[in-house]
């Protein structure tokens, strides 16, 4: 367990409520029409997944004939399970913290299917954001990276390394913010590969894996985390401030932290792994399961 936390520890677990691990994994309003009905992302409803699939259960080698390029699921589960291999003292409040950002819709993870044959399916990977004061998700077009399965039936096999980034947000109100790394706002994940099993009904993805991944130790030290209350909305942080002049985070706000720092608060990580450049970087791996989304997310204005 963690110890009882003083108050530095405290900004830190806020703060890392919205690292990724991620595959995040993306601000002005996305184009929607005035509706008075509740916003609601557009999820398959009242539908329960067994998991048990991903602890050993066989998967059929065929099946999932109902897999159709088109389909569109979201992360409604991700959980680290080690950071360079090992237990780091982060990683239950962190995975606490994730998941509160993916039920608030404030750290959306999206799959595409966007091509499927009989021994591979193609998919393309993207960030979402909350669209301000709603509880409806766009579409980051800018964060997609796509990728190659090969399939087994309802099993995807892992995917082939791809550098992810991982936004979290709202539109106009990033909860991480850089304006030096080439994705602005985003957590960059580098050499990340994905697995999972398709439910037999084609209505979720589950077992799912993150069985490699690195965050990069100069771009953990180029991007601040919103230090906020947990729950708190992303509105909160407040506009980002072009003039303001800080040494790690530039064109962010008072509210904002290097988040390399805050990591390091809970342990320095042994940076095991490293980035498609040979930099040095902390491995990951996480679990996940995603459900189907009933529509395409509208794509984010910005």
């Amino acid at each position: 367990m963690l110890a009882p936390m003083n108050g530095e520890h405290s900004a830190v677990v806020v703060a890392m409520g919205v690292v990724v691990g991620a595959w995040s994994m993306l601000a002005s309003g996305c184009s929607n029409e005035t509706d008075a009905s509740e916003n609601k992302l557009p999820y398959l409803s009242e539908r329960e997944v067994v998991e048990t699939v991903g602890g050993g259960e066989e998967v059929s080698a065929s099946g999932c004939e109902c897999l159709t390029a088109g389909r569109w699921y979201r992360f409604d589960r991700l959980a680290l399970t080690s950071i360079d291999g090992e237990d780091h003292p982060v990683i239950s409040t962190l995975n606490n913290l994730w998941q509160a950002d993916i039920d608030g819709r404030e750290l959306s993870i999206m799959l595409e299917i966007s091509e499927v044959g009989a021994s591979e399916v193609k998919a393309r990977v993207m960030n979402g954001a909350r669209v301000d004061e709603t509880e409806t998700v766009c579409r980051l077009d800018h964060t997609v990276v796509e990728v190659v399965f090969p399939r087994s039936g309802c099993r995807l096999e892992a995917s082939n390394e791809s550098a992810f980034n991982v936004y979290a947000g709202t539109e106009t109100y990033p909860k991480n913010c850089s304006t030096t790394l080439p994705v602005r706002h985003a957590i960059p994940v580098s050499r990340a590969r994905i697995e999972g099993n398709v439910a037999d009904d084609c209505g979720g993805i589950i077992g799912g894996k993150v069985p490699a991944g690195g965050l990069g130790q100069a771009e953990l030290d180029k991007i601040c985390t919103c230090l906020l209350l947990p729950g708190a909305p992303a509105e909160d942080c407040g506009a980002l401030d072009a003039s303001f002049d800080a040494t790690a985070c530039l064109g962010c706000n008072a509210k904002y932290q290097p988040l390399g720092q805050l990591l390091a608060a809970f342990g320095e990580p042994e940076w095991l792994c490293t980035t498609e450049d040979g930099a040095p970087a902390a491995c990951i791996t996480a679990d996940f399961t995603a459900v189907a989304m009933e529509a395409a997310p509208s794509s984010c204005a910005q």
